[in-house]
């Protein structure tokens, strides 16, 4: 807030009447100014500063989307392999039954530096087509985070018939088969999750490559 004040000698003459609205004038120019210039500086700040945020943010979760990867890989041979035994078990109940595992691996990209840049107002100092770029990116992360929630659902979903009985054994054909689907439904998520990380990839590298 800029301050006012009255002349602290009387005014004599419309000569010193002009001279004070001068100095006035001129004050306030020189004040307004300078407060534009700081204001203006704290803005280029903070749209460096959230650029480089979501940089190494996505620096990050490329990372983790590798490892999203490798797990996910693991877990889908697991689960093909298991489909296989459980069926020819199903065909033939004297072969050993087969000992089911049912894990999940992953480690959601984060959004942190996406939401700060947000809040903090930092994106309405940025150009409109960067800030689109940003939140198409972000957009396809949540898909992919909200596609491996549903595996990670059906993964845990597939597990009630042994956690109901134990082992495939004590299975009867109708629940040995209700655990074949869900071992499928799992599969299949894995493998949508996998086609939907490939193009967030992409995304990455296209982000990174454009901010060198």
């Amino acid at each position: 807030m800029l301050d006012v004040h009255p002349p602290h000698e009387p005014v004599h003459s419309v000569r010193d009447f002009l001279l004070h609205i001068f100095t006035i004038t001129i004050g306030l120019l020189i004040a307004l100014s300078l407060e534009a210039m700081v204001e203006s500086m704290h803005h280029r700040h903070l749209v460096h500063q959230a650029r480089e945020n979501i940089r190494e943010e996505v620096r990050q979760n490329k990372e983790t989307l590798a490892k999203d990867r490798s797990g996910l890989e693991g877990n889908k041979k697991l689960m093909a392999d298991q489909i296989a035994l459980l069926n020819a078990y199903a065909k033939n109940p004297k072969l050993p039954p087969p000992q089911i595992k049912l894990p999940w691996f992953w480690n959601s990209p984060g959004a942190a530096a996406w939401d700060t840049a947000r809040d903090t107002g930092a994106l309405a100092l940025m150009p409109f087509d960067e800030v689109q770029g940003y939140s198409e990116l972000y957009a396809q992360q949540g898909m992919v985070n909200q596609q491996a929630s549903m595996y990670i659902g059906h993964q845990s979903d597939a597990r009630t018939p042994l956690m109901i009985h134990g082992s495939v054994d004590n299975l009867s054909p109708g629940q040995l088969e209700k655990l074949i689907e869900g071992c499928a439904v799992s599969l299949n998520d894995i493998g949508y999750t996998e086609d939907l990380m490939v193009g967030l990839e992409r995304s990455y590298d296209s982000l990174l490559r454009d901010k060198q």
